[in-house]
């Protein structure tokens, strides 16, 4: 019973770790690091973390979700904050610099490079 255990935990880990990979995206030799799944750091800081890393659209974003909803939306914004991050980046122009990058956003994203 308790390898039966070890491996569903295992598996859970692998899954933990499989949705959060770091992603490098570079444009004219300027290199930025995204982190994907959930952002414990837009939980924390709201709408400060997002205008901290000189994201103004995202914090723009995040504010104006916090108005509508009085404050709920701290709840749901970290869901969802890095994958629009990553979206936004990819539109100003940035390019993923592994394959492993390319892989995940074609999977994720519908990346053409």
């Amino acid at each position: 019973m308790e390898t039966t255990f070890a491996g569903n935990k295992n598996l859970i880990n692998k899954r933990i770790i499989k949705d959060k990979i770091m992603i490098l995206l570079i444009k004219n030799g300027l290199t930025k690091k995204v982190v994907t799944g959930f952002s414990w750091k837009a939980l924390l800081f709201g709408c400060l973390y997002p205008v901290c890393i000189g994201d103004f659209k995202g914090a723009f974003r995040h504010f104006c979700y916090a108005s509508v909803t009085l404050g709920l939306s701290i709840f749901f914004v970290p869901f969802f904050y890095n994958s629009k991050k990553i979206k936004t980046l990819i539109e100003d122009g940035y390019k993923p610099k592994d394959d492993k990058a390319v892989e995940y956003l074609t999977r994720k994203f519908d990346y053409q490079s």
